[in-house]
């Protein structure tokens, strides 16, 4: 990789590390502290949509772990459901964007959104809690899912618009 692609490459993972940690300490206070709007995703959206997949996964992997060290979670239940979930939202929207017809940015956003909700339970019940019971969030989580992959891919789209030199080094 070229040291000017390996530069913004580190900005993109500061930059979702660093939204990561803010939405983790802000939703912990909420009465469901295991929803989150997964804002940090835009940037891993951001490279798929750049078809800059091996990178993605840097980028969601280095946040997921950043983000552990600096809330005191890194050697919790909840860095291994990020990691998990991330990595299947991505082989997912990598998927979908090679699909033809093609899919939008936005439902790709959404099907990566859903993915990492339910990949997140599934192993939240066979490494957590051992109960079939906790698929009685399935729904909550799908409609959870799908606002905010709409709200992901609404802002990936105006920082593509906002931003045009963001795909210079790319």
């Amino acid at each position: 990789m070229k040291p000017k692609y390996l530069t913004f490459l580190a900005f993109l993972t500061a930059t979702a590390s660093v939204i990561y940690i803010v939405e983790s300490l802000i939703f912990r206070m909420l009465p469901l502290p295991f929803l989150r709007l997964g804002l940090s995703n835009i940037v891993v959206l951001y490279l798929i949509w750049q078809r800059k997949i091996f990178s993605a996964i840097i980028v969601n992997l280095a946040k997921s772990l950043v983000g552990g060290i600096a809330t005191f979670t890194l050697l919790s239940p909840t860095v291994i459901l990020s990691l998990g979930g991330g990595f299947i939202a991505v082989l997912v929207m990598s998927a979908a964007l090679l699909v033809r017809p093609r899919f939008s940015l936005t439902g790709i956003s959404i099907l990566g959104a859903i993915s990492h909700n339910l990949t997140q339970l599934v192993l939240a019940r066979y490494l957590i809690i051992q109960s079939d019971s906790l698929f009685v969030l399935t729904p909550i989580l799908i409609l959870f899912g799908l606002i905010s992959g709409i709200i992901t891919a609404y802002i990936c789209y105006y920082l593509e618009d906002k931003i045009p030199a963001m795909k210079a080094p790319i």
